[in-house]
């Protein structure tokens, strides 16, 4: 009978330590609960080394469909400032991914909330205006934010129109 108590008292023993463990890892705040999934965007850097997150939910739009609808869509260059004025799509409002915030804090901006905007930039998987597309709609409410599949590029290659002080196409 006293390996019945030895055995009980073992059993008690394991399963203090067991809870002991788990309440001193659920205390580090610096692990997580839930893994990272291996779906999750990676972090984008620009060219300064800050990080840009993409967001992956952004939609897509084919530049024909864009060509089709220039006149109702609102287009946004993510570029910086010296190559949006060296050729951009017609119409389209400079907002460089790494002047975004700057100008959020400090602008008001010609963004219509209600209409569609097609953000573009000149990397092939848009990250740049993944971001600026994100900052839009996070901080005036853009409810219809797309992405241009292929980008500037993309735009080029398709003979789409060109202005700027060195029209290109």
């Amino acid at each position: 009978m006293r390996w019945l108590h030895g055995l009980r008292d073992a059993s008690l023993l394991g399963a203090s330590a067991g809870l002991l463990g788990v309440i001193s890892l659920a205390a580090r705040l610096d692990i997580p609960w839930v893994p990272a999934t291996k779906d999750e965007a990676p972090a984008l850097c620009g060219d300064d080394g800050t990080v840009l997150h993409a967001d992956p939910g952004l939609p897509r739009i084919a530049v024909a469909e864009c060509r089709r609808r220039l006149e109702s869509v609102v287009f946004v260059d993510a570029r910086s400032s010296e190559v949006f004025a060296s050729a951009h799509i017609p119409g389209a409002i400079s907002l460089p991914a790494d002047e975004i915030d700057t100008v959020l804090a400090s602008q008001s901006l010609p963004i219509p909330t209600d209409g569609e905007l097609v953000m573009y930039c000149d990397r092939k998987d848009g990250g740049d205006a993944e971001y600026v597309g994100r900052a839009l709609g996070e901080a005036l409410g853009c409810q219809s934010v797309r992405v241009l599949e292929g980008g500037w590029q993309a735009w080029l290659d398709a003979a789409g129109p060109v202005e700027g002080a060195q029209q290109s196409g």
